[in-house]
């Protein structure tokens, strides 16, 4: 039986933290951090929700496409953002969608295209449902007649595999693990893991231009695509494919990144690799944060391209059961298809080693390194983390994150500076001290990508103006340091007026002339990329 997704939480319904991992969390925030939880708050009911009735009926058509079932109008409400958490338990889905779309192919798309038109609907594209940043949030304001969600989960096959190049030619709403799925027979992996990777698709890590586990080199989705499919209300974009091109501008970088406002993507060419057989991990203890930050810099630099390079700040590993506060981690692993990958593996231990690091994990002879000491723990904690916020919003706290990135030259002063901007809106927005802290997400010989953490003791009825404050203050502090207002995360409605910060004006005036032809009723995804 398949299982269902919730509407009000990460994953599917039965799955989430246990009573242990749940009692630990909140210890850990109460006798280590002073953030108490103000009850054990009650996950929402179907029942307890009221919807308005639908706005919109489908043309028969496409009906056979089309719900209005309560419980798809509210798991398509929303995404996994903290804003949208808050929301969910104060039971807010005024804003729903009247109608769910399932297309199976490109005509049924270009068909809701014509109908949301002539309707005065907007429209909103749906893969995996797991933004972080507002982008699935069906908020569109009061100048459209409804909202159309359009989930792309029945367009999810491989459908062409070219081994000779490695390559194959996958439909936009795949999921991570129906994809790879499809690869395995072949001894082929797209080998792009985000966190979201289970409930992710293709289309969605090309629209928001995600970030998958391999830390160096190929760290975004941008790398793996040979060529995209998108169509528009105004017709389709399908570009050539190439292993390079220098002509132009290049219609795939228009594609990625365009968050559904611009069209949907059908399919898209993506790069393969062999499976990896040869793999090490090992671990290194810090007592100082810049220090490890140091060894990273040496690694990336070094030209090694580790899958995994990472620094977990003290206060990360302690809020996570992975350590005391006293030591930062760093994570370093190498894999391959075709070599063994001794060699890099003791280069970057000698970079460890060189800036002060002291083994927590062996990799010598332990081909399960990565599921020992401190690295273990982080690890596992790590995989559960998305489960961590449907236990704390409902107690009312507050727990979310962002990630940038900064060239190595500003990073320790970008550092302080963003770490002290969050303690203060936290100090500022709830009243008490919070807990922030930072690991690194990717590295790039010229900069890292920080990813910090924020918690706070909330007040019942006022979270999401607590949120919004310090949410604001950290966008700001972020875009004043020279940092990125997303480096993997996208855009979304919580990011628009940040973004249209950090991109040069003349180049928002080409976008949205862009839009405007693609997309000339203005009904897809409004307010995201462009308001």
């Amino acid at each position: 039986m398949t299982k269902r997704l919730k509407f009000w939480g990460w994953g599917h319904e039965g799955d989430g933290l246990d009573a242990r991992e749940t009692n630990a969390l909140l210890e850990t925030f109460a006798e280590g951090y002073g953030i108490r939880p103000t009850d054990d708050g009650a996950f929402p009911t179907l029942d307890a929700i009221s919807l308005a009735a639908p706005r919109l009926t489908p043309p028969s058509s496409l009906a056979k496409i089309c719900t209005s079932d309560k419980f798809e109008r509210m798991l398509h409400a929303f995404g996994q953002s903290q804003p949208d958490s808050i929301r969910i338990y104060e039971g807010d889905f005024a804003h729903a969608p009247d109608i769910v779309a399932y297309p199976e192919s490109e005509p049924d798309i270009a068909a809701l295209f014509d109908w949301c038109g002539e309707a005065g609907a907007a429209l909103i594209p749906f893969g995996g449902g797991s933004s972080v940043v507002g982008g699935v949030t069906t908020d569109v304001g009061s100048g459209f007649a409804g909202t159309v969600t359009v989930d792309m989960k029945r367009m999810n096959k491989v459908l062409e595999i070219d081994e000779v190049s490695r390559a194959a030619r996958i439909q936009g709403g795949a999921r991570g693990p129906e994809l790879e799925a499809q690869l395995k027979p072949r001894g082929l992996t797209l080998r792009h893991f985000p966190q979201s990777f289970e409930h992710s698709t293709l289309g969605g890590w090309v629209a928001t231009r995600s970030g998958g586990h391999f830390a160096t080199l190929y760290t975004h989705i941008d790398d793996l695509v040979e060529s995209v499919t998108m169509v528009t209300p105004a017709g389709e974009i399908s570009s050539r494919r190439l292993p390079g091109s220098g002509a132009g501008p290049s219609p795939d970088r228009f594609m990625f990144g365009s968050e559904g406002a611009l069209g949907i993507i059908t399919e898209a060419w993506m790069r393969l690799q062999g499976r990896p057989t040869f793999k090490a991990t090992a671990g290194f203890r810090f007592a100082d944060f810049f220090d490890a930050a140091r060894a990273v810099r040496a690694v990336a630099q070094a030209g090694l391209f580790p899958a995994n390079v990472r620094i977990v700040d003290g206060v990360e590993l302690k809020v996570n059961g992975a350590g005391d506060g006293s030591f930062t981690l760093m994570v370093v692993s190498f894999e391959s298809a075709d070599h063994p990958v001794e060699a890099w593996m003791a280069r970057a231990e000698e970079c460890c080693l060189d800036h002060g690091g002291t083994v927590d994990v062996a990799w010598r002879d332990n081909p399960d390194a990565n599921l020992q000491g401190a690295v273990g723990v982080w690890r596992a904690a790590f995989i559960r983390m998305p489960y961590n916020r449907e236990q704390l919003t409902p107690r009312g706290i507050i727990s979310d994150t962002f990630e940038t990135s900064i060239t190595w030259d500003r990073f320790e002063e970008f550092y302080h500076a963003i770490r002290d901007a969050t303690a203060t809106a936290v100090r500022e927005a709830t009243g008490q001290e919070g807990v922030v802290s930072c690991r690194f997400s990717h590295a790039y010989p010229d900069g890292p990508a920080p990813y910090f953490a924020f918690h706070g003791q909330g007040e019942k009825g006022a979270l999401l103006e607590q949120w919004q404050a310090i949410k604001d203050a950290v966008s700001a502090a972020v875009i004043r340091e020279g940092g990125t207002i997303t480096h993997h995360h996208a855009v979304g409605r919580d990011h628009q007026k940040w973004y249209e910060r950090q991109r040069p004006a003349l180049f928002g005036d080409v976008l949205a002339a862009g839009k405007k032809r693609l997309d000339p009723k203005g009904i897809l995804n409004p307010g995201v990329i462009l308001c």
